[in-house]
């Protein structure tokens, strides 16, 4: 017992060595040999910009950066998938998330269920967030693809606390929803430090309701002519749109433990271990029909202005999770040059179950026929060992940096028919699915200064993958899944050039290797044999990208100016679509996608007065599929869901030595919906619309310890979708106290 204990604490603490990773892009006064130059793109978020937007959740930190969205639907949102640049929201597994070391992205899958895990960190923790573009550095894995945004938290040097009470309302109105939503977040975070040792305790509760995130489309007639109803409304593709899913009523409850301890003045370890419980209620759908008497009518055959159709009742559901995260890692200098990044993370699901009821409203309220699902064994746990070393130059460079790294993805999921939903009585299996993947890697980079002008940085990643146990049960009938194999060299470059002390170009190229996730590639289907479907494609191909980057940045006395150049060609694209010669939906290849893009970014401190501050940053995107042999009418097509224009301006003003007041644009383009861009300019629920959100507020500070901030998103309460709707108005007030 005791010796899996200890293995389940090294296995999980590991991830930490990747925040510290990320330090790199920066150039430290530690003169540390894992410091280095950026390489591509990078930005920089510090917590006194934190403060000065709304914030709710973590992942609200991040929104007004350059071409980067977080697809969130509402406040405490589990699916709130990041995206950068090229990518489709469901191509999540090219975005690497950190906090202090623990990988939070969820690379089980590719879908709305497997976003980052944005929970762990709450946003009064954040000391300071770093964002990389691109696959340019060979410390990070091929999902690195699209960028890489790590986290990193407090950590007490004396005495402190923070307390803060926040809530926040919701205003939505659309179709035959018109409500608001009530929800408010309590944060305690307390810490010392006493010799060697520093400690820090961080608490979070959430309870918020969202608005209703899909309807209800006629589908079909009706069996026999139905109840004559009023109510609904007519869809813009055809049919009518008659109810609303219940909003989601969630629970989520956050605590953390950060134990660091010095084994030298230089050297540091640090143990966290977060437990995160979350139950998300789903109980009260809407139908917007009536029938002649005023009733309200769920489910049934209906009339709807003479055209029959059977109508569904949404689902009622139940879900209820417990994770636990734990990290250990070990961070600073060896001596005689040397510096080391080491860690072991694990990511525990404890608990994941979701229930189910059936469309029948009236036997669903009370119980009735459901399913079952339960993903308990679900989980991953990573190890990086990172060491640099610094020269005195020669041929040997300034630095080098080397490591080596194993993660590993382990899904097991079951699902069930139930004759009572919210009970989970009278079992009945219904389907199964279970399989893991592994990779190593071994990584090398070197830096020299070729002048004192000029810089050259190289660097090549091995990986080697691994998928195997992959097995699926469906309707009785059980297969195994073949194990996989592959191995792939990413090789990176990047040539720094600072003519004068005001200007420096920087031009990176790397190549990256994006495995299938454990969801993309144990996807299939079984036949009435018991046999895979002959679509599913068992040999699902890695991702091949070419990245280059091409950076021009000005340095004025105060501001700087930044022009940034990119291209990305991927290979064998792994994305969910429909086989045009076989009518089977699921992920594939698609050959070959081309993307290029430009992206400007401004920052300018006391502009035009004291105290104001501005963040402007605006890109252009142009996405096209060059070749899909499994849907040919997609060549030379927009990738779906990748807008060609964003852009985001943050106005921040200290308008008194108390008083902070802030503002916000976030605007993107009208992206298409499908692999062809046959949904044209189609909007609402079922497609992705363009916005412009306005967003402001105001912190005042009483005192020496309390503060106080009013704020609010989309003050014009513009209605856009993402095929579910964005929130609405959305008012947040909080108290904080500091100490």
């Amino acid at each position: 017992m005791r010796r899996r204990l200890l293995a389940s604490i090294l296995l999980s603490s590991f991830s930490s060595l990747h925040a510290n990773e990320l330090e790199t892009i920066s150039v430290s006064q530690s003169g540390s040999a894992l410091d280095s130059e950026p390489v591509g793109l990078s930005s920089q978020i510090t917590a006194d910009e934190v403060a000065d937007i709304n914030t709710a959740d973590s992942e609200d930190v991040i929104k007004y950066q350059p071409n980067l969205m977080v697809r969130k639907r509402f406040i405490g949102d589990r699916n709130g998938l990041l995206t950068f640049r090229d990518m489709h929201n469901f191509q999540t597994p090219r975005a690497l998330v950190y906090s202090d070391g623990l990988l939070l992205s969820n690379f089980l899958g590719a879908n709305f269920g497997t976003a980052p895990r944005w929970d762990v960190v709450q946003p009064r923790e954040i000391d300071r967030v770093e964002i990389l573009y691109g696959p340019y550095s060979a410390r990070y894995s091929g999902n690195s693809l699209g960028g890489v945004t790590v986290f990193h938290t407090t950590m007490p040097s004396q005495p402190m606390a923070h307390l803060s009470a926040g809530t926040f309302l919701q205003e939505f109105d659309d179709y035959g929803t018109d409500e608001s939503y009530l929800g408010h977040r309590l944060n305690a975070v307390v810490g010392n430090r006493k010799g060697d040792w520093s400690l820090l305790l961080a608490a979070s509760r959430l309870e918020n309701e969202s608005h209703p995130q899909s309807f209800g489309l006629t589908r079909g007639p009706g069996a026999n002519p139905g109840t004559p109803v009023t109510g609904a409304f007519p869809y813009s593709q055809g049919g009518y749109l008659y109810n609303a899913a219940s909003g989601s009523e969630v629970t989520e409850q956050n605590l953390k433990l950060k134990l660091g301890y010095d084994l030298t003045r230089d050297l540091q370890a640090r143990l966290t271990l977060a437990w995160l419980d979350r139950r998300d209620e789903t109980l009260k759908p809407q139908t917007y029909l009536r029938d002649a008497n005023g009733r309200l009518v769920y489910n049934g055959d209906v009339t709807i202005n003479g055209e029959d159709f059977a109508v569904t009742s949404q689902r009622l559901g139940l879900s209820e999770s417990q994770d636990l995260i734990t990290g250990l890692e070990l961070d600073g200098k060896l001596g005689h040059g040397w510096d080391i990044q080491t860690g072991v993370s694990d990511y525990r699901v404890l608990d994941d179950t979701s229930r189910r009821s059936g469309t029948d409203f009236a036997v669903a309220r009370t119980g009735g026929p459901g399913t079952f699902s339960d993903d308990q064994g679900t989980g991953w746990q990573t190890f990086d060992l990172n060491l640099g070393h610094r020269h005195d130059g020669g041929w040997l460079g300034q630095r080098v940096v080397f490591g080596y790294h194993i993660d590993r993805y382990r899904l097991d999921e079951i699902n069930y028919d139930t004759n009572e939903w919210r009970t989970t009585q009278g079992r009945t299996l219904k389907s199964a699915s279970q399989g893991e993947t592994r990779t190593q890697a071994l990584f090398i980079e070197n830096q020299w200064a070729l002048n004192d002008k000029l810089d050259l940085t190289l660097g090549g990643r091995q990986e080697w993958w691994q998928a195997s146990d992959g097995r699926l049960i469906q309707n009785g009938a059980s297969a195994a899944y073949p194990q996989r194999n592959e191995q792939a060299f990413s090789p990176k470059a990047s040539l720094s050039y600072r003519p004068t002390d005001d200007w420096l170009t920087s031009l990176s190229l790397g190549k990256a290797h994006r495995f299938a996730t454990v969801g993309e590639l144990y996807q299939g289907s079984l036949d009435n044999n018991g046999d895979f479907n002959a679509a599913f494609d068992p040999n699902l191909k890695t991702e091949e990208g070419l990245s280059k980057n091409l950076m021009v940045k000005h340095f004025f006395p105060q501001s700087t100016l930044t022009v940034n150049l990119w291209e990305n060609d991927v290979d064998d694209a792994i994305f969910r679509q429909t086989n045009v010669f076989t009518g089977v939906n699921n992920f594939q290849n698609i050959d070959r996608v081309r993307s290029r893009g430009i992206e400007f970014i401004a920052n300018w401190p006391d502009l035009l007065v004291d105290g104001l501050t501005l963040d402007f940053n605006v890109s252009y995107t142009r996405a096209i599929i060059e070749d899909n042999d499994s849907q040919p009418a997609s060549e030379g097509k927009q990738f779906p869901r990748v807008p060609r224009w964003r852009a985001n301006l943050l106005a921040r003003y200290q308008a008194t030595q108390k008083l902070n007041l802030s503002s916000g644009l976030r605007y993107a383009s009208d992206p298409y919906d499908s692999l062809d861009n046959s949904d044209g300019d189609a909007e609402g629920f079922g497609f992705t619309d363009d916005y412009l959100v306005l967003d402001v507020r105001g912190r005042y500070q009483l005192d020496n310890h309390i503060s106080v901030a009013l704020g609010m998103d989309n003050v014009t309460d513009h209605r856009y979708y993402v095929f579910h709707p964005y929130p609405g108005r959305t008012l947040f007030a909080e108290v904080n106290w500091d100490y």
